[in-house]
């Protein structure tokens, strides 16, 4: 018995360069105590079509229907959607920290939720159900907590408040949008371990909207795959993974570094998402698809239903094929190898006389230890007795839950924060006894590429200027000399050089990761840490960026550290693997000895999390047929 019946659905969004065609004619059905998914690259559609059903989105036009309830919440009064959110309708945000007030305890933000539907409902028993429901989701010492504030919980505790406050009216339904995204694997799988059995225990109906196809495959039961805005196939996860019928379902699970275990290249989407600002011709996903053909880009797909449960619009009848995977990298890129590599034979290599021992270690980490003095407050030990060698060509991935010390010993090891104690020696020289000269010279050998690619390019200087300053300030270089390696860092990474003068805001998430790495590389470092550099991109923008780094180093030799909390991800690029718990390392060893035979507790419990079952073929899969075509 369906729950929410959607039909239709158009969402166009008014904006000063015109109408955003944000949601194109979207159907589908949720029955009542399902797991439903929503897949899809970000800008598909998938938070502002839930978002616009829901009174959410004030200002678009909405066209279609969605009934819930007997009730078309499109047509519904203010009202009356305001009586359905929290009371029958619960939703959890990507962001808990942003969702949850900070001036008000967890407790009371609970029970307003409960007095705001409920006034005739006493405090007291306001409380007590609130505290009954952080105990379900799991929050120890319930009524302990009840009276902290948020920022005196993990993220991943936030993220159960955030399911709590949801759950607390015992709502129909529950709308998650990207809940787990921003949190550690562990923590991951909690919440949606959470989120299940909430469904099962209490029959709540959940509707997840995620980028990643192999995270729903082990959570919900069907899934809908959009992409700008149409909505391309829907059905059982189980078929979408097994089978996939839409090009672009496939290109999502070869994405994934969870799609291939054995380590072969990904195979990310090439392109990108068309704008929204005019409705495609044909076939939205055409320009990207590696079967389309010239029907594909003229006239719209029909949509198709098949035997075991499968719609999907698209031309092609048979099963699709996957992309070829290319190289990230070019012939340009394979030349200035080799010319790298004959400068360094020879003795030509402009910086021949760093580091002074070629033999030694990059970095060697002898029983380090970091503590952090808060005021009077009791101090904080982050690394405790630390020992690394990272040699040159290594490729070393820091695996760890956050807050573990990853970071904070990447950071040190760069030189950026003092030890308590303990040594740490960086190209042959005693981080602790550098001058400044020598600190100002070791700087160049060192880079970092950072985890947001929003933040961490100037938004108000040109791409140029952002790759080159590292040039400019260690070699003094300017012009023409500047202009020509700032282009060619670009055509290292996969960018257009011609774009040299365009701002950060003009490029892609993908994109902008590529000008950090060029920015990254500008001065030809001998170790490069990257601090998760891919957790805030989607899965195919995601599979382009691990080849990129795979391809770099396979062609330069480069030393990496690679900062991680998925060892999933760590094992495209990592050819050994440091796993930290607690500010201590558990577990070290090759990468793929780790992944078959774990030993330490911490390092089985992440790998758990990290793999995700695929759910295996039906029978009606295996043999499924057309049952109904409808034109577009």
């Amino acid at each position: 018995m369906s729950i929410l019946q959607v039909h239709d659905v158009s969402v166009d969004l008014p904006t000063e360069d015109g109408v955003v065609h944000a949601v194109q004619h979207v159907s589908f059905d949720v029955d009542k105590g399902e797991v439903f998914g929503i897949v899809g690259e970000s800008g598909s559609g998938k938070s502002v079509l839930t978002q616009a059903i829901t009174g959410l989105m004030p200002g678009a036009e909405v066209h279609g229907s969605a009934v819930f309830d007997g009730v078309d919440l499109l047509k519904a009064t203010s009202r009356q959607l305001r009586s359905m959110r929290g009371n029958k309708i619960g939703m959890i945000f990507q962001d808990p920290l942003s969702s949850l007030h900070p001036y008000f305890t967890i407790g009371s933000q609970i029970v307003e939720v409960i007095k705001t539907h409920e006034p005739q409902t006493s405090r007291d028993d306001a409380k007590a159900r609130a505290i009954e429901m952080l105990e379900m989701v799991g929050i120890k010492n319930a009524d302990k907590r009840f009276n902290n504030y948020p920022h005196q919980f993990s993220g991943g505790m936030r993220q159960r408040v955030m399911i709590a406050m949801a759950l607390v009216l015992r709502p129909e339904i529950i709308i998650a949008d990207e809940p787990t995204t921003a949190l550690d694997v562990t923590i991951q799988k909690q919440v949606l371990d959470v989120l299940r059995d909430m469904s099962v225990r209490l029959g709540t109906t959940v509707v997840m909207i995620s980028h990643d196809l192999t995270l729903l495959g082990s959570f919900a039961d069907r899934a809908m795959v959009m992409y700008a805005g149409h909505q391309l196939e829907t059905g059982p996860v189980s078929a979408l993974f097994s089978r996939p019928a839409h090009p672009y379902t496939l290109g999502l699970l070869h994405s994934s570094p969870d799609a291939e275990g054995d380590r072969k290249r990904l195979t990310p989407i090439e392109g990108r998402m068309p704008s929204l600002l005019d409705i495609p011709v044909g076939c939205v996903f055409a320009p990207r698809c590696p079967n389309a053909t010239d029907r594909c880009g003229l006239i719209a797909p029909p949509r198709r239903t098949l035997s075991d449960g499968v719609t999907v619009s698209c031309w092609r009848r048979a099963d699709p094929t996957p992309a070829e995977a290319k190289p990230e990298i070019d012939e340009f890129v394979l030349q200035r190898a080799r010319d790298r590599a004959e400068e360094q034979a020879d003795g030509t290599a402009e910086d021949k006389e760093w580091p002074l021992d070629r033999n030694a270690p990059i970095a060697l980490v002898e029983d380090l230890h970091l503590t952090y003095n808060a005021g009077t407050r009791k101090a904080v030990e982050v690394l405790k007795g630390v020992d690394l060698t990272v040699n040159r060509g290594d490729s070393i991935g820091l695996v760890g839950e956050s807050g573990c010390g990853k970071t904070t010993l990447a950071r040190v090891i760069a030189g950026l924060l003092p030890a308590t104690s303990g040594k740490v020696t960086l190209l042959g020289q005693d981080n602790s006894t550098v001058s400044r000269t020598e600190w100002r010279e070791q700087r160049r050998h060192v880079q970092l590429v950072f985890q947001d690619p929003y933040g961490s390019l100037n938004p108000r200087r040109r791409i140029g200027s952002i790759i080159g300053e590292p040039i400019r300030i260690q070699h003094h270089w300017s012009g023409d000399r500047l202009k020509k390696r700032v282009q060619e860092l670009m055509e290292l990474v996969g960018l257009n050089p011609e774009h040299y003068n365009r701002y950060p805001g003009e490029f892609s998430g993908g994109q902008r990761q590529r000008i950090g790495i060029a920015r990254a590389l500008a001065l030809d470092p001998e170790l490069i840490i990257f601090d998760e550099p891919v957790s805030a991109l989607d899965v195919s923008i995601q599979a382009q960026i691990l080849n990129l780094i795979q391809d770099l180093q396979d062609a330069f030799d480069y030393t990496y550290l690679f900062i991680s909390h998925d060892l999933a991800v760590v094992r495209h690029v990592c050819s050994r693997v440091v796993v930290i718990e607690n500010g201590r390392i558990v577990e070290r060893g090759d990468t793929e000895r780790i992944y078959d035979n774990p030993q330490a507790p911490f390092t089985k419990r992440l790998l758990a999390a990290s793999i995700r079952a695929v759910p295996p073929q039906s029978e009606a899969t295996a043999h499924r047929t057309l049952v109904k075509e409808v034109a577009a």
